[in-house]
């Protein structure tokens, strides 16, 4: 039965969406096509199966579509629901049930997070008051569906919060999740929902600052095809810089146009409608190929966000409630690690990487740990006497069918390499990455041999856990999954991370990165990981550090 629901469903929106006569309809089928969704999902994590591959396909763009399609009938909350329900489905209920034990056992945690849903419940209970006023003087078009969606995300509440079962927590309806993660945080949460037609930024608020708990803008310049176009434009000037095609200036010179593009499509429009964003933290979680762009990093007033703003990156509600409540851990174990992994058959060390590992260990008082430099070429390998606009060297295994070839004969990374990370409360890994957008859960850090996606996702990490990936595009996705952010942040904050830092595109290995870095990790002293980055990447940026150093970095999590 919940089959042909979930393709009749997707059949329905298709149509309403792509006639956009009857935006309430469109919105309907959406919430039902989630709601088959979330059950198949549920039967498949009963047999301890994935969810089945056949079926993925068809739930490419729903998330980002369903979601306009509710800001457009004006029921964003249902955007909501249908977003946080589709978007958390590879990583979602089958990791948070195997993490609740680990991370959720606090008993002043739990009492503290009750009382702050008490407050939420009473804030809710008095919105429904006023729709049921609204009601009775009119009824306008839609007005049906939004009184039965605030009323189920009411019953949601009331049935989850009154559950002693401290799993709950995690595993709260969607609408809830994502409104809980926003009382835990202190964050404001905005959906960014691109699509062919327009884009919409979905908005969920704690109920305490006498806003709705949701609303909605539209940011027209922000459709999935620009989207796409600004993604690609990056990628191929990576692409021509690897190449040769394309110095350093012509590189910095396209990324700075990408984050002046990004700044006029989407910071100005929602900060010129949501000014008080500027004074509140603020959690984005960019739905679908949205997650590709740099936000974290475009100009806000000709800075970067993260250094105007109080910001940070997530890839769900779910995630960011999980992350806020995984605290740090009193005792601090740091692993810094680097690996500059060099292969005769033709992929090119990164020596700066092992500079970086002693800098930041140094920072902490530990000591590096430091694999394969008997193989690398050694500092000293970075060319002299190249052009004064050469391409600098990458931190990546994207390139010739040599290279590729290459990093698929290295063996697996070192059983006490993995328990290392598992067991490291702040980790510091500069290497070679590599993105699989073919297979995602077979991306890989390259660290003394492979670590793959798919053995983190076997492991947990220290609850509370700051990890910082210095490598190349690991904290990017894959387009071609559906609507959801697997890749390695995501990964790690399933299993227990609370703060990841990640590049969108590929890290120069250069001198201009390990200062980056370091100074990322000076600042952490004194503040967090969200901030210290924060911190680093607005002094590189007044210092005129090129953005081809910075802009690919974003933090995700609390």
């Amino acid at each position: 039965m919940v089959g042909p629901l979930f393709s009749a469903s997707r059949l329905s929106f298709l149509i309403e969406f792509s006639t956009g006569v009857d935006w309430i309809r469109a919105t309907m089928a959406g919430l039902s096509f989630s709601a088959a969704a979330s059950f198949i999902d549920a039967l498949s994590s009963q047999d301890d199966e994935p969810f089945p591959e056949v079926l993925l396909g068809e739930m490419r763009g729903m998330a980002m579509g369903s979601a306009y399609a509710a800001h457009r009938c004006g029921i964003p909350l249902a955007g909501v629901m249908i977003a946080e329900g589709i978007t958390s489905l590879s990583l979602g209920d089958r990791m948070l049930f195997r993490e609740i034990s680990a991370t959720l056992t606090s008993e002043d945690g739990m009492t503290a997070l009750q009382q702050q849903l008490t407050r939420m419940e009473r804030g809710i209970a008095r919105e429904m008051r006023e729709i049921r006023a609204m009601a009775k003087r009119s009824m306008p078009a839609g007005l049906g569906l939004y009184e039965a969606t605030t009323r189920q995300f009411l019953d949601d509440l009331t049935t989850s919060d009154s559950a002693e079962d401290t799993r709950k927590l995690a595993t709260s309806p969607n609408g809830v999740a994502a409104a809980r993660a926003v009382i835990a945080s202190g964050r404001t949460l905005v959906y960014i929902a691109p699509s062919h037609r327009s884009c919409a930024a979905l908005r969920v608020n704690s109920p305490e600052n006498e806003r709705e708990i949701c609303e909605s803008m539209e940011l027209p310049a922000l459709d999935l095809i620009t989207v796409r176009g600004m993604v690609e434009q990056v990628r191929d000037g990576y692409a021509a810089a690897q190449r040769g095609e394309l110095g350093q200036k012509g590189l910095a010179r396209l990324i700075r146009e990408t984050l002046d593009q990004l700044a006029s499509k989407f910071w100005d429009p929602l900060l010129a409608e949501w000014p008080d964003l500027r004074e509140t933290g603020l959690a984005l979680a960019p739905l679908g190929e949205a997650a590709l762009l740099p936000f974290y990093t475009a100009f806000v007033d000709g800075t970067p966000a993260c250094a105007a703003l109080d910001l940070t990156i997530v890839p769900s509600g779910r995630s960011l409630l999980l992350s806020t409540v995984w605290q740090p851990s009193a005792k601090r174990r740091v692993l810094v690690a680097a690996d500059p992994w060099f292969d005769g058959d033709g992929l090119r060390s990164i020596p700066r990487t092992v500079p970086e590992a002693r800098e930041i260990a140094a920072v902490h008082g530990a000591e590096p740990m430091l694999f394969r430099t008997d193989m690398s070429a050694g500092e000293d390998s970075v060319p002299h006497g190249s052009p004064p606009d050469a391409p600098d060297l990458l931190r990546t295994t994207s390139g010739s069918a040599p290279e590729q070839l290459a990093a698929q004969k290295t063996g697996p990374v070192p059983s006490e390499v993995a328990d290392l990370v598992a067991e490291a409360s702040l980790l510091h890994l500069a290497c070679h990455g590599e993105l699989r957008s073919d297979e995602p859960l077979a991306s890989a850090l390259l660290l003394g041999g492979r670590l793959p996606l798919s053995e983190v996702l076997q492991r947990n990490l220290r609850p509370g856990a700051a990890v910082l990936l210095s490598a190349c595009e690991l904290g990017s996705i894959s387009g071609e999954l559906p609507d959801e952010q697997l890749g390695f942040p995501a990964a790690l904050l399933a299993v227990g991370a609370r703060s990841v830092v990640g590049a969108l595109w590929p890290v120069p290995d250069t001198q201009a990165t390990v200062t980056l870095m370091t100074d990322t990790h000076r600042a952490m002293l004194d503040s967090d990981v969200n901030r210290g980055l924060g911190q680093a990447i607005g002094k590189a940026h007044a210092g005129g550090v090129p953005p081809s150093v910075w802009a690919s970095f974003a933090h995700f999590g609390a």
